[in-house]
């Protein structure tokens, strides 16, 4: 009996012992109403802001047709429309100012085009044209949602082309000349980063038709060459990431 009451006893003092910041103790002890609960951060993305100055670069396709006349052809006149299709690499820059959900602005592009065709005309010619680039400087109107931007665009439009006639019996005349016309477009534009940003955009451009002079071998004794008269309708699909500073 002895024996029993102080093995009970010492078990008893080690157990009150124990001290209770010991781990297992805490946790067992401590009301769940009480137990710490891991904070959240709290943290909400700010609204993209559109307002900045930019500068970008993308790829795209155009294609369109040309209106050629004929300088060559007997009788005279005689006209084609070459359809025009090829690869474009462009360059942008502007400024956005954001008013509320509204962002307007300014913006001036520059665009290497691979986009040609040919067409045979009435008298057995073959017309051909190739745009070798297009440039504008339009006004963007948009409304914004957060990083999500909807916009059109439209101003003044610029080319440069080449455009020559290849007679049946062997030779040909070349020109090239400059148009400026309009343009009117839009896109969607999205914010990937604070900085950096995507685009899709479709460009329409029209020139009227404008005097050419072509020179070469077709008619070499004419001096000075012969006078023709192209015009050009142009559509372009562009992606392009810009980055605002």
């Amino acid at each position: 009996m002895k024996w029993g009451a102080v093995i009970g006893g010492a078990a008893l003092a080690a157990l009150v012992s124990l001290p209770v910041s010991s781990p297992a103790w805490a946790a067992d002890m401590t009301p769940i109403s009480q137990r710490a609960i891991p904070a959240t951060s709290g943290y909400i993305p700010a609204q993209f802001y559109w307002t900045g100055f930019y500068l970008g670069a993308g790829v795209g396709y155009g294609w369109g047709s040309s209106t050629f006349v004929d300088p060559l052809s007997v009788p005279a006149g005689a006209t084609a429309s070459p359809g025009l299709k090829g690869f474009l690499v462009s360059g942008v820059s502007g400024i956005n100012y954001q008013i509320s959900s509204f962002v307007v602005g300014v913006e001036g592009d520059f665009t290497g085009s691979w986009a040609k065709g040919s067409a045979i005309d009435s008298a057995g010619d073959s017309l051909q044209t190739q745009v070798f680039w297009t440039a504008s400087i339009t006004g963007r109107v948009g409304v914004s949602f957060d990083r999500l931007l909807i916009y059109g665009k439209g101003g003044v439009g610029f080319d440069y082309d080449r455009d020559i006639v290849a007679v049946p019996a062997g030779g040909s005349d070349i020109g090239t000349t400059y148009h400026i016309g309009w343009t009117a477009g839009g896109g969607v534009e999205y914010a990937v980063t604070e900085h950096w940003t995507g685009r899709i955009e479709y460009d329409y451009f029209t020139f009227s038709m404008r005097n050419v002079i072509l020179q070469g071998n077709a008619i070499p004794i004419v001096p000075g060459g012969v006078g023709g008269s192209v015009g050009v309708k142009l559509n372009e699909l562009k992606l392009i990431m810009a980055y605002k500073f």
